[in-house]
């Protein structure tokens, strides 16, 4: 998932990055969703078959990955393979192309590209503030996102709804994120969306909180649907500027660290859905909280 992100942001110009960052998003739900008719197919077999269900189609993914996927040409020319750069810019473009060749023509040479500019590594994450100032704040927006994108669904058994449908619905409400998120980056702030995004989206988890313990159960599971979109929203808009604020060559480590922030902010969602066993629901209004 994460190098997906980086090798289709890097394929593509600025204009149309936010749009393209969302086919891997897109495709993730897809895959999310099926895991809930594989569940409910295999609900009475032996947890071998659920394993291997599973790995199978990983499996053909991983043939498919190796035979079609080229790596990033931007990042060949950094580290001064030219001559496998330009195949693959070759073999991206269509065939005769005047422009790819002029283009080609003006790339500098590997003695020139190493002496202009400073060179960047994993290291600078932790030397250089302003890395060290940008990824700190990337990682704690992410874990909190992270608790509220993995601990919603869980909590939706302290709603009184049929999980195999809760976890549908919750699947089905991440495909519209995919359309919004480019439209909130093309015409407004990257902050102010993501700031109004999670306020709504923590408003909505105390709201599922109080309706719950009222005990309108439907329009509490709306409010939960409500909290889920926003923390996918959220993910969504967090994942395009973060690849915005760092240079590729330390991109991939940037989106590893911010992928390791959002699963840690998912391990520790059990812990805070247990809650929910003793003041039902509750586990909602902490979920909102920590997205906001």
């Amino acid at each position: 998932w994460s190098y997906a992100v980086v090798l289709i942001s890097e394929r593509v110009s600025t204009r149309w990055r936010p749009r393209a960052t969302m086919i891997p998003f897109a495709l993730f739900v897809l895959g999310f969703m099926s895991l809930s008719g594989i569940a409910y197919l295999a609900q009475h077999s032996s947890w071998r078959f659920l394993y291997l269900y599973t790995a199978v189609p990983a499996a053909f993914y991983c043939i498919f990955l190796h035979l079609f996927t080229l790596e990033s040409p931007r990042w060949l020319h950094m580290q001064g393979n030219d001559e496998e750069a330009i195949d693959v810019l070759k073999r991206m473009s269509p065939k005769n192309t005047a422009y790819l060749e002029s283009v080609i023509s003006k790339l500098p040479l590997e003695h020139e590209t190493s002496e202009q500019g400073p060179s960047y590594s994993t290291k600078d994450f932790f030397i250089r503030k302003w890395a060290f100032r940008r990824i700190l704040v990337v990682m704690i927006i992410t874990f909190g996102l992270g608790i509220s994108y993995y601990g919603v669904p869980l909590a939706a058994r302290d709603i009184d709804v049929n999980i195999y449908l809760s976890e549908t619905l919750n699947a089905l409400v991440e495909l519209p994120t995919f359309v919004i998120t480019p439209i909130l980056l093309e015409r407004f702030n990257r902050r102010s969306s993501l700031l109004i995004n999670t306020l709504l989206g923590g408003a909505s988890g105390v709201l599922c909180f109080v309706l719950s313990v009222l005990g309108k159960t439907r329009i509490a599971f709306s409010f939960e649907l409500g909290t889920f979109f926003c923390a996918r929203i959220g993910f969504n808009l967090m994942a395009v500027y973060m690849v915005e604020m760092f240079p590729t060559c330390v991109r991939s480590s940037a989106t590893m660290m911010f992928r390791q922030a959002l699963v840690v902010g998912g391990a520790c969602c059990p812990l805070i859905a247990s809650v929910g066993r003793d003041l039902p629901a509750v586990s909602f209004a902490i979920f909102g909280i920590s997205m906001s």
